[in-house]
């Protein structure tokens, strides 16, 4: 019995033995790593403390931390759900969100389609860089930008062009007008976000058999069918995973985007609760309020990705856990 637990307890030896030399090895790769998970935890993981001020009736002259500040329980919470604005914004956020979501979830992924396709490589990479420069471009400047050309005067240049067309119509301020707010976020996120989304997409296909279109093609199987059958079932995992963070978003759609593209003259009517939020805590000074609902968007959002992420792992055996 001895001899059997002495045998045993020498590769396990080794095989620590073993795992501290690689990580010794590797020591310099993660010293790397080091300010990202700095900022991570500064940025992501200790913000997270402060919602505890969602719960209480927060005085910031009370202190900094709000240990005085009287507790409320789910009042915050209960002020949300009984507010007259709440079915509104939850129904216009969902709004937002499904449609950016079935508008923009494909076309990454026709982009990369697309630029898999091509055959002349300095092409593809001119291409390739194009699109990916707007996701650089703050959405700051983006918002100015189509402010500029969907404006009334004369650097409007579709107003030029309905114009060009016909001379005789007019000059309309699309940006002042709340329903045309959702086409613009579309296609401001499309001309933003597809080029930088083709990433992953790209790097999925490389990982692609190529003897499997060498085979298909001596099949006699037609460019349409391989397409079908090889290379869309190979980006099936890395379409899940982008799947599952769309579909937790749902309850959120990007505040930047939102906040930029607003203007006083629709901004009540294209509110989200994101930007809700943010007008209620840092303009109105209603911290707890303010906390509280993000923190309702929050349990949301996480209820929505593990849901989201069983399904997915249930039917495509793919997950983020």
């Amino acid at each position: 019995m001895a001899a059997i637990t002495e045998q045993t307890h020498v590769p396990a030896m080794k095989k620590k033995k073993k795992r501290s030399i690689e990580l010794k090895n590797v020591s310099v790769l993660y010293l790397f790593l080091a300010p990202a998970i700095i900022l991570t935890l500064i940025f992501a993981y200790l913000p997270m403390f402060s919602n505890y001020i969602a719960f209480l009736d927060y005085d910031f002259n009370k202190g900094w931390f709000g240990f005085g500040s009287k507790f409320v329980g789910f009042d915050n919470f209960a002020k949300f759900l009984t507010d007259h604005k709440f079915y509104t914004l939850i129904g216009r956020t969902l709004l937002y969100s499904v449609t950016m979501m079935i508008a923009t979830f494909p076309a990454p992924l026709i982009l990369a389609l697309l630029l898999n396709e091509l055959r002349g490589d300095r092409f593809k990479k001119i291409v390739q860089t194009t699109s990916y420069i707007p996701h650089f471009v703050s959405w700051v400047t983006v918002a100015g930008l189509f402010y500029m050309f969907l404006t009334v005067d004369a650097t409007g240049i579709i107003n030029n062009l309905r114009q060009l067309i016909d001379p005789a119509a007019e000059r309309i301020s699309y940006m002042q007008d709340a329903h045309n707010f959702l086409p613009v976020l579309v296609i401001s996120e499309i001309w933003k976000e597809t080029g930088w989304g083709t990433i992953l997409y790209l790097a999925a296909l490389t990982t692609i058999d190529p003897q499997q279109y060498e085979a298909a093609q001596v099949d006699g199987a037609s460019r349409w069918q391989r397409l079908w059958y090889i290379t869309l079932p190979g980006l099936v995992p890395t379409m899940s995973i982008l799947l599952i963070f769309s579909l937790s978003g749902l309850l959120a759609t990007n505040f930047d985007q939102v906040f930029n593209l607003q203007n006083k003259m629709i901004r009540l009517d294209t509110d989200t609760i994101g930007v809700y939020t943010y007008y209620q805590g840092l303009v109105s000074g209603q911290y707890s309020y303010s906390a509280a609902v993000g923190l309702f968007q929050g349990i949301i959002s996480f209820i929505l990705i593990m849901l989201t992420n069983a399904t997915t792992k249930k039917l495509s055996n793919v997950g983020i856990v």
